[in-house]
Formats: C-alpha cells, sequence, structure tokens
C-alpha cells in the first residue's frame, strides 16, 4: 500500500512540474516530420541579413500548399491559409557537407488570432542542439520579412513586386 502511496505521489509531483514549463512553447511545437514536406527552396548558399553566413533550406506543410493567389494589375497576390507551417533549416556554414545535419529551424506559422503574430504569423527559433523553441516576440523577423512583399534584393529580388504574404520562397503550385 506504501508503495501504491509513493508511486502516486511522485507520479503527481511529476505531472504538478511538466505543468510549470512554458506554456508558449508547449502550445507552439515544430513538427519533427517537415523534412517530408515540400521543399520550395534548396539552393540558400549565400549570406542574407538574419541568417548571415549560413546555407538554408525551406519546407511547407500541406496546408500551405494551398495558398490562394490572385492576379491584379500584374501582380501576383499570396494568401497563405491559417496553419501554414514553413521551416528553414539553417546549417553551420554556406556550403555544408551533405551529411551535415543543420544547426537550428525557422519558422513561421500562419496564427493571426495569435497575439504574439506579426502580420498574421507566429516567428519561432529552434535550437537543434538545446531541442528548445522560441518566439520572436519583437520586430526582428517582421521588419525583414516584409520585404518579401514588394521588389527587394533578397533571392529572386521579387522583379515584379508581387504581394508574397512576408515569404521570400513562395509556394507556387505545380513544385
Amino acid at each position: 500500500m506504501k508503495k501504491i502511496i509513493l508511486i502516486t505521489v511522485i507520479s503527481s509531483l511529476f505531472l504538478f512540474l511538466s505543468g510549470c514549463k512554458n506554456k508558449e512553447t508547449a502550445r507552439l511545437i515544430v513538427p519533427d516530420n517537415y523534412t517530408n514536406w515540400t521543399i520550395t527552396a534548396d539552393n540558400l548558399n549565400y549570406p542574407i541579413p538574419g541568417h548571415e553566413n549560413h546555407f538554408r533550406r525551406v519546407f511547407i506543410n500541406s496546408t500551405g500548399k494551398k495558398v490562394m493567389t490572385e492576379k491584379k494589375n500584374g501582380r501576383v497576390f499570396y494568401n497563405y491559409p491559417k496553419g501554414t507551417i514553413i521551416i528553414k533549416e539553417i546549417y553551420p556554414s554556406l556550403n555544408p557537407k551533405p551529411e551535415t545535419k543543420p544547426i537550428s529551424l525557422s519558422v513561421m506559422i500562419k496564427d493571426p488570432d495569435n497575439p504574439k503574430s506579426r502580420d498574421g504569423w507566429v516567428w519561432i527559433v529552434k535550437d537543434l542542439k538545446k531541442n528548445t523553441e522560441k518566439i520572436i516576440d519583437y520586430e526582428f523577423c517582421y521588419d525583414c520579412h516584409t520585404n518579401a512583399n514588394e521588389p527587394h534584393p533578397y533571392g529572386d529580388g521579387n522583379p515584379n513586386g508581387d504581394f508574397r504574404d512576408d515569404v521570400f520562397f513562395p509556394y507556387k503550385k505545380g513544385n
């Protein structure tokens, strides 16, 4: 009987302490299976602000592939549905060897109802070594990604000034 009580007390303590974790991180979990998703860019081997001298590869979930596009006056307007997740793998150098693993993930989750969202997106950085996630609740990611909505110097430069919903490498149907 004492053994059952001890197990019950220990289990209750464990559940109580696990409930004290940061609820923001527990609520927004970066999926582990993202490498099965569609790749929207896999040759980003040049430095850019915010990601410095790191190779990057970008994935989008199936919800994001349902992006709505509309053409007006020669410009394409992208509108990603709620639940879209875009994950950018960050590697330790610009030219990693094929067996090199990413060191972190930069994540965009379309969640306009979240109070921490910027322009409808929640921005998260996941440290893969520590297996920790941090919501970026200041303007850093947002300030840069608004450039995706007009001609800019990064990536393909967005020469038509398409509204890309803050996404530099938008999903194009048929990819």
